[in-house]
């Protein structure tokens, strides 16, 4: 996969190589919260007045909480591959109404998985009963070989880790 002239692999399933540079995230669960992450977010299409109030409260929310710095891109493979490559800590997206197309997700969602990201459904959106992401008390469930990230969900987080994940999620949702 190449992007921007760096060439991504990711091997054996906890490490991205980004032009013979590696980043595993294996060591970032106990380092890594929200107030030392750099948060990508992207706003979509929403323009109903909920949807960006919805959407700009998001944003308020994470910057009174604290994080190094906040971004926003445009376009779904880089977050996600900047994510995977450590240039990013977490990206959110599908706050108001949809977030990405499937499209948008397929290359990159394998690329973080296979460097040992978490990635789940922001607002637990599931097609099917029984497959959440997240557990009553917003903890990320295990991810079995059975299940990965439903590409048709209408939201959709991603971080270098499980911790940094559920702090966002509930910051960015207000749970």
């Amino acid at each position: 996969f190449f992007l921007v002239g760096n060439a991504l692999t990711t091997i054996n399933n906890h490490a991205t190589a980004s032009n013979a540079k590696f980043s595993t995230h294996d060591d970032d669960e106990t380092k890594k919260t929200l107030a030392n992450s750099v948060v990508c977010f992207e706003y979509g299409y929403a323009r109903s007045e909920q949807g960006i109030d919805d959407m700009i409260n998001a944003v308020r929310r994470v910057l009174k909480h604290g994080c190094r710095s906040l971004r926003t891109y445009g376009s779904g493979v880089l977050d996600l591959c900047y994510v995977a490559s450590g240039r990013l800590d977490v990206v959110y997206t599908g706050i108001a109404e949809e977030g990405w197309k499937p499209w948008d997700y397929c290359a990159a969602m394998v690329i973080c998985e296979e460097s040992g990201c978490t990635m789940r459904s922001l607002k637990q959106q599931q097609q099917h009963e029984g497959n959440d992401d997240f557990d009553k008390e917003g903890h990320v469930l295990p991810n079995d070989n059975s299940k990965t990230f439903d590409i048709y969900s209408k939201s959709m987080i991603c971080g270098v880790n499980k911790k940094v994940v559920e702090e966002c999620r509930r910051i960015v949702l207000d749970l």
